[in-house]
């Protein structure tokens, strides 16, 4: 079915015209999971709590994450950080596929034909946007990253005016990305670049295998790691945030549980959203990466 639906895209994409948008049946057969945005009862099961009603809080989960995995992540972020979470869910497909979708996000590889969780993620958003919320938050994780970065490069290129739409979506995406913060953990990206966002920030265990080859990937090196459009890897207008002792790379153990015990100290979700602080401070800081 692999070879199968490469050979598809080469075709199509290459030599007709309607390929170039569309996302052949047979990737359908093999990403068989279908992307769900979950509101806040959806989430929790109920009415919630929610004493921030002009904030949007949105979780996008990484690979190997079933629908209650990424519920459980968003009801403990809720716990940390006092605001109810919706969750942005890309269905995992098993090791295999959700590894092979990421190289594909990453890389551009075959990208006419990975687009479904990019465009799903980028119209919720334009809905989501148009409630007129005073602050537009985006946690994202792993194979997550990727595709928040790829969707921020897209309202990127909407407010530059290198995509088409009208005046009015044009102001409402520009208003709506001064008021976003986006916060990367264990980023993979390969674009990411906050410079219309009000904060941008990447927290990355120093050890963690996933991470180094995105945000931790050494600087001198990312511009020679070429996607299919020849564009070197970016991470413009982001705050690093990295725990030079920490190893692993799972969202709950690794990250969520550290951060209650004072890991990322200086980052903006510790700083100003964590519900209960920590003891004691942890070694973590905020640090160049490696040159």
């Amino acid at each position: 079915l692999v070879i199968l639906a490469i050979t598809d895209t080469i075709f199509s994409t290459t030599f007709l015209e309607e390929g170039k948008d569309r996302r052949n049946p047979v990737w359908d057969l093999l990403f068989a999971g279908e992307e769900q945005f979950l509101g806040y009862e959806e989430v929790y099961g109920g009415e919630v709590v929610n004493d921030h009603p002009d904030e949007l809080w949105i979780y996008i989960n990484g690979i190997q994450t079933d629908l209650e995995g990424g519920k459980k992540h968003c009801k403990n972020m809720y716990d940390m950080f006092g605001r109810p979470v919706k969750l942005m869910h890309n269905p995992t497909d098993s090791i295999f596929l959700d590894i092979f979708e990421c190289l594909m996000g990453k890389t551009g590889l075959l990208r006419h034909c990975t687009t479904g969780p990019r465009k799903f993620i980028k119209q919720a958003l334009e809905e989501e946007m148009k409630k007129d919320y005073k602050k537009i938050v985006l946690v994202a994780h792993s194979q997550g990253t990727i595709i928040t970065g790829n969707v921020i490069a897209d309202f990127n290129d909407i407010i530059d005016g290198t995509e088409e739409c009208s005046d009015e979506e044009r102001a409402l995406i520009k208003d709506n990305m001064s008021k976003m913060e986006v916060y990367l953990v264990a980023s993979a990206a390969h674009y990411v670049n906050g410079k219309y966002v009000s904060n941008l920030e990447c927290l990355s265990n120093r050890g963690d295998f996933v991470a180094v080859a995105g945000h931790l990937y050494p600087e001198v090196l990312k511009r020679f790691w070429l996607n299919t459009r020849g564009a070197g890897m970016l991470y413009n207008d982001c705050i690093d945030q990295v725990e030079k002792a920490s190893w692993g790379h799972m969202m709950e153990t690794n990250y969520l549980i550290p951060i209650q015990k004072g890991a990322f100290s200086g980052s903006k979700l510790v700083t100003s959203y964590l519900s209960k602080k920590p003891q004691e401070e942890s070694a973590s800081e905020t640090s160049e990466l490696l040159p």
